[in-house]
């Protein structure tokens, strides 16, 4: 029951948080939005770590997941925040859905862990097919989309790699304590870079961005990350990815009802192209058994 209450859990968090996101930019730069979501998350960790009776672990194994971790928080949140002003935030979590089908394919290349059977390879014609059509799409209707459409891509990449070197190094450390490692990893990641980015302080804080950003520290990085490490620790990778895969359709309603967002009926017919490639994708066992009984058949 506490697995699958985590796991509701992150579903909800991960379909609001690129609204969060884009309400945060109405007052921020993405540069200071994603280091300050990133350094309050990981000053509150600490307390829960110490809450929870653990205690932050310095091993070799234990500082590699950290450093893991943090190619999915310091890495894909940049490209994340650096898109977001440019594209909707229901099609942000769309792409997003693109994540198992490339923690397949990296489990596949560095892990050997699955196959890539006739049916997944058709799934990902699909999905691509169906990517490509919200790509042209939003282009048309917006020149700078790209961008938006770009950082996202780049950000489900390496969130996607980073889940499968965390769980391919296994440091048996406890959820709290990989996310606190993380987190503070990728706030002295974002540190470093603020020479390279700028940081801004803002004279007069929207209540959106407030708002967006108190969420986002609290739920989205703090919450979200705790029981994502949680439930990726007790699940296969491909099973915690389909989160991703339920989420797009909750964020296309919070953008739609809380921030006046609409999409192209081209949009709309990629979203359900893509979505099919990846539900393909996941649930392909069935139709790879009636493949290969096609293939054995043989004439009477």
């Amino acid at each position: 029951m506490k697995l699958l209450s985590a796991y509701l859990a992150v579903i909800f968090i991960w379909s609001s948080t690129p609204l969060g996101i884009q309400f945060t930019l109405e007052g921020l730069d993405f540069y200071t939005s994603a280091s300050l979501r990133m350094w309050g998350s990981a000053v509150l960790s600490l307390p829960m770590v110490y809450l929870l009776g653990q205690r932050l672990a310095f091993s070799a194994a234990a500082l590699k997941s950290y450093l893991a971790g943090s190619v999915g928080v310091y890495g894909a949140m940049l490209c994340v925040y650096w898109g977001a002003a440019y594209i909707p935030s229901g099609l942000i979590s769309v792409i997003y859905g693109l994540t198992p089908m490339l923690s397949g394919a990296i489990a596949y290349f560095w892990l050997r862990e699955k196959e890539l059977t006739p049916v997944r390879i058709l799934a990902l014609v699909i999905a691509l097919s169906g990517l490509t059509l919200v790509v042209s799409g939003r282009i048309s209707f917006d020149a700078m989309a790209w961008k938006g459409i770009l950082g996202s891509f780049l950000s489900t990449l390496l969130f996607a790699f980073s889940g499968v070197w965390v769980k391919r190094i296994n440091a048996d450390v406890h959820p709290v304590v990989q996310t606190s490692g993380t987190l503070w990893v990728s706030s002295f990641f974002y540190l470093l870079t603020v020479p390279l980015f700028g940081f801004h302080w803002p004279e007069v804080w929207p209540l959106a961005a407030v708002a967006g950003l108190g969420y986002l520290i609290l739920f989205g990085s703090l919450l979200a990350f705790l029981l994502y490490f949680y439930i990726l620790r007790n699940l296969p990778t491909a099973r915690v990815m389909l989160i991703t895969l339920m989420a797009p359709a909750l964020a296309l309603m919070w953008g739609f009802l809380l921030h006046d967002e609409t999409l192209q009926s081209t949009t709309l017919s990629g979203v359900f192209l893509l979505l099919a490639g990846l539900s393909l994708y996941q649930w392909h066992r069935r139709f790879d058994l009636w493949v290969g009984q096609l293939l054995v058949r043989r004439p009477m």
